[in-house]
C-alpha cells in the first residue's frame, strides 16, 4: 500500500515565497511597524553616535522639537488624507508667533485672549481657503499658496518691524525645556501633542465625522451621493489646519523665546515630511495623527545626526529629499481605495 502524503504538506497549505512577501507588504502598508523600526534604529544610531545625548535633558529637548513638528503638521495631515495640499501653513505659523510675542508678550494680551484671536484669524481665513476650494474647484496648492503669501505679508505690516518682543511667560512654561507638568519633569507642550494625538485618533475613527474625512478623501463625488456634506467638510478640515498651526507658531515661538521673519518656513517642508514619511498619503484610508508623530520623530532624530556630524542645511534638505522618494516609492505603488472596486 503506498503511503500518502500528509495533507500538512501539501502544496496547497505550504505558502508560497510571493503569498508570504504579498502579506508582508499588505501588513507594512497597513501598519506603521516600518516606521517603528527605522526610530528604534536612529535612536540607536544617536546613542551610539552623539555623545551626551543619552540624559533626560537631551531627550527632554529632542521631545519638545519633535513635538512642535508634530503640532505644526497635525492640520497638514487632515488636509493630506482629504487629498489636498495646505501651502499657507508657514503664514499662519508666522502669525501665532506673532500674536504670542507682539500681542500677548509687548502689548500685554491675555494668553487665552491670545489663542482666541490666533484660533479665529487664523481658522477663519483656513475655513474661506477650503469652501473656495471646493465650491469653486480650485485646486488648494495654488489657493493655498496665495493665502500663505496674504497672511505672512499681513503678519509683517501689523509688526511694523518689531521682532524684538517675547512672549510672556505663562506662554513660555508650556514649551520650555526645563518647565514641568504637575510636577513631572515634562514640559507641557509633550502632553499636550499626546492628547491631541489620542483625541484626534478617536475623532477620526470613532466618529461619524471622521468617517466623513475618509468618505471624501477617498472618493468625493461618491461622498456627496450618500448625503455627505463634503463642502463643510473641506471647510472644516482646512479650518482646523490654520488654526492648529497658528496654535502651533504661538508653541513655536515659545521655544524659541522671540521670533523672526522665516520662523514659519522650516514647518513647511519639514511638516509635509513628517505627514509623508509616517505613511500618510493623499485621500487615504490609513492617513492618521500617530503616523505623523512618528514621522516627526524620525525626523527630529535623523536632523540631530545631521547636524551632529556637521552637514549644512542643504546636505540635510536632499536627505529628506531622498527620504520622501523612498517613502512614496513604497506607498505610492499601491491602488488608490476608489480604483479597487
Amino acid at each position: 500500500m503506498t503511503a500518502q502524503p500528509s495533507a500538512d504538506l501539501t502544496p496547497a497549505h505550504v505558502p508560497s515565497r510571493a503569498g508570504i512577501r504579498d502579506r508582508a507588504r499588505v501588513l507594512v502598508l497597513q501598519q506603521p511597524i516600518l516606521q517603528v523600526l527605522v526610530l528604534v534604529v536612529i535612536v540607536a544610531w544617536l546613542l551610539a553616535t552623539v555623545p551626551g545625548i543619552a540624559n533626560l535633558r537631551s531627550a527632554t529637548a529632542l521631545l519638545v522639537i519633535a513635538s512642535l513638528l508634530a503640532f505644526a503638521a497635525m492640520g497638514q495631515t487632515l488636509v493630506v488624507i482629504l487629498g489636498g495640499l495646505d501651502l499657507a501653513i508657514p503664514g499662519y505659523v508666522i502669525f501665532g508667533a506673532f500674536v504670542a510675542a507682539n500681542l500677548a508678550g509687548g502689548q500685554g494680551l491675555s494668553v487665552p485672549l491670545a489663542f482666541l484671536v490666533t484660533i479665529a484669524v487664523c481658522g477663519g481665513l483656513g475655513a474661506a481657503v477650503g469652501f473656495l476650494c471646493h465650491r469653486l474647484r480650485v485646486e488648494p496648492l495654488m489657493m493655498t499658496l496665495g493665502m500663505g503669501a496674504v497672511v505672512t505679508g499681513g503678519t509683517l505690516f501689523l509688526t511694523n518691524g518689531n521682532y524684538a518682543s517675547a512672549p510672556p511667560d505663562s506662554l513660555r512654561v508650556l514649551a520650555g525645556v526645563t518647565s514641568t507638568t504637575f510636577g513631572l519633569p515634562i514640559p507641557p507642550v509633550i502632553l499636550i501633542v499626546a492628547v491631541a494625538s489620542i483625541l484626534l485618533w478617536l475623532g477620526l475613527n470613532r466618529t461619524r465625522a471622521g468617517r466623513n474625512l475618509y468618505a471624501t478623501g477617498i472618493n468625493a463625488r461618491a461622498a456627496k451621493l450618500t448625503r455627505i456634506n463634503t463642502t463643510a467638510v473641506w471647510t472644516v478640515v482646512f479650518a482646523a489646519s490654520g488654526a492648529l498651526a497658528g496654535i502651533a507658531g504661538m508653541f513655536i515661538a515659545s521655544f524659541s523665546s522671540g521670533w523672526a521673519q522665516s520662523i514659519g518656513e522650516p514647518y513647511l517642508f519639514s511638516g509635509l515630511a513628517a505627514v509623508l514619511v509616517g505613511g500618510t498619503t493623499f485621500g487615504s484610508i490609513r492617513g492618521s495623527f500617530t503616523r505623523t508623530l512618528l514621522g516627526a520623530l524620525i525626523l527630529t532624530g535623523l536632523s540631530t545626526i545631521i547636524v551632529s556630524n556637521g552637514l549644512a542645511e542643504s546636505q540635510s534638505r536632499i536627505i529628506y529629499g531622498i527620504i520622501i522618494l523612498m517613502v512614496v516609492a513604497l506607498y505610492g505603488r499601491e491602488r488608490h481605495v476608489r480604483d479597487r472596486f
